[in-house]
């Protein structure tokens, strides 16, 4: 049994996130709902809320660098960031006041003293590096604050390690636990005594190691392993993979029901339709059953899950118009995208005059489905195919689901935009841009220097950008960040363009 955990050591036991992750913007889950055929939570500006405004909750934040980016980028949206560590909290509030960001609220508290807040019921509540690496005892803390603050219909985006594909590391896990348990060296010391046992039980022909399937020459990948992943994933005794079916339990008893993986690539959804994931999934009856099996065909290692509370169900109808009322936008310039990409289920091909169309359209700033429709109607090409194409966008990763842009979001995600700028030539620099769509967009730290460049020409642009980056420490490979910046420098029209349909473009090029 996990023994009990100071409530100021809980925070340790889980990864700190450092980076904005995509897939937990409003926008994202609301897709995740209603592929699915679940309705999105009451304040989602699609939705029942339209105009209204939503309540967005990250519980153990870090420093909140996704809220934050967020709420930016949804000035409607009503945003709470809670974690235990003063430092973090204070530079977050710190980032959120340089772009005079004033939709959110930074709150002290741990995973089990964050229900006694004074909050508001929420639309959105993300659990993210949370739940698979705490003790029991902390995750029905974070049943219960779901329990107390999520809205009926209002959604939960949880992610964890996972089983089956865990599986074969458990023994591997333990022995690094138990030989190294009391032992004052570094991580990486750690592992190298771990292994070495590993491999002498190996040798033995110990049954349970043989059965795993893991070779010592295969405990090598961990070397290239980020030293906090190995602090949480091994050297953590409260990391426990999780099967899909015992979130599903557990999530259960709070009314909350599984949606299923929030990218569709992932979705059970989506891959019932192909085999030889059909003649599986139909056979399975719950939404729970078809993830696992799903799970037990990839090997999955680590899930990305939305759950709703109350689960209510959408018509067909209601559906197709909430779809409507979603944009899309493009994951990268209109030249990078590929139109034959292999996905886990299957080689998707859709190199077409409509597909290239399509994304010249995108090309130009996210566009709803509807749009897209009545854009491709207008050249004589059917509704079906046109949701083929957005189908086969997503699966592939090219485009995300994202909102309709305002006056407000341009205006909010532009001062944080500037602020973003002004520290993109020292150490502080942050590799992500607010967009007026709902979310944040990946953008260089080389191509925010060039934003703000005065260099006339790509060779004068990567000269100045190389001589700032160099003078804010930020080059650890000289030689190689020549070239890359190089590289950008040459195509960095293309890249203005991209940015600029994005509304991430935060300066005059």
């Amino acid at each position: 049994m996990n023994k009990p955990v100071e409530p100021a050591a809980i925070s340790s036991a889980a990864p700190i996130m450092r980076a904005f992750v995509k897939d937990v913007a409003p926008a994202y889950i609301d897709h995740a709902c209603i592929v699915a055929g679940f309705a999105p939570p009451p304040g989602s500006p699609i939705g029942e809320g339209i105009g209204a405004g939503f309540s967005y909750c990250e519980l153990q934040c870090g420093s909140g660098l996704t809220p934050t980016l967020l709420a930016a980028s949804n000035p409607l949206g009503d945003f709470h960031a809670i974690d235990s560590r003063a430092n973090l909290l204070e530079s977050g509030r710190a980032f959120a006041d340089s772009g005079k960001i004033r939709n959110i609220t930074f709150h002290e508290a741990n995973i089990v003293t964050a229900t006694e807040k004074d909050l508001p019921p929420f639309d959105y509540i993300v659990i993210n590096g949370i739940y698979s690496w705490v003790p029991l005892r902390e995750r029905g803390a974070i049943l219960n604050f779901i329990r107390k603050f999520l809205k009926t219909g209002g959604a939960v985006y949880v992610n964890y390690n996972a089983r089956p594909g865990w599986n074969k590391l458990d023994s591997f896990r333990r022995i690094f636990r138990e030989a190294t348990r009391g032992v004052r060296t570094e991580t990486r010391q750690r592992i190298d005594t771990a292994r070495d046992i590993y491999r002498m039980l190996l040798e033995f022909k110990a049954p349970a190691i043989v059965a795993s399937g893991i070779t010592a020459a295969q405990l090598g990948e961990l070397d290239k392993t980020p030293l906090d992943i190995l602090a949480t994933d091994y050297a953590n005794d409260f990391a426990e993979p999780l099967y899909v079916t015992e979130v599903a339990s557990d999530f259960s008893v709070i009314d909350c029901h599984l949606v299923g993986s929030v990218d569709m690539v992932d979705s059970a959804a989506v891959l019932i339709g192909h085999e030889p994931y059909k003649g599986v999934l139909e056979r399975m009856p719950t939404i729970a059953g078809r993830e696992l099996a799903k799970d037990f065909m990839r090997d999955t290692r680590h899930r990305r899950d939305v759950f709703v509370k109350g689960g209510r169900r959408l018509a067909a109808d209601n559906r197709e118009q909430l779809m409507s009322g979603l944009a899309f936008a493009l994951e990268q310039p209109a030249a990078s995208v590929k139109y034959n990409v292999r996905v886990p289920f299957a080689e998707v091909k859709f190199d077409n005059e409509q597909s290239r169309a399509m994304v010249a359209t995108l090309a130009q700033g996210p566009r709803s489905l509807s749009e897209l429709i009545a854009l491709a109607h207008a050249k004589d090409v059917d509704a079906q195919t046109t949701v083929g194409t957005v189908h086969a966008l997503l699966v592939t990763s090219q485009i995300r689901p994202v909102y309709r842009a305002t006056r407000e979001a341009n205006d909010s995600s532009r001062r944080l935009q500037n602020a973003i700028l002004s520290r993109a030539g020292s150490q502080q620099a942050m590799m992500f841009m607010p967009s007026p769509f709902g979310t944040a967009f990946v953008v260089p730290q080389p191509d925010q220097l060039m934003m703000t460049s005065t260099a006339k020409g790509a060779d004068a642009m990567a000269a100045d950008v190389f001589d700032k980056m160099n003078a804010a420490g930020s080059l650890a490979d000289p030689d190689g960040t020549r070239e890359m910046i190089s590289k950008r420098a040459r195509a960095w029209r293309r890249s203005v363009e991209y940015y600029a349909a994005l509304g991430v473009l935060a300066a005059k090029s």
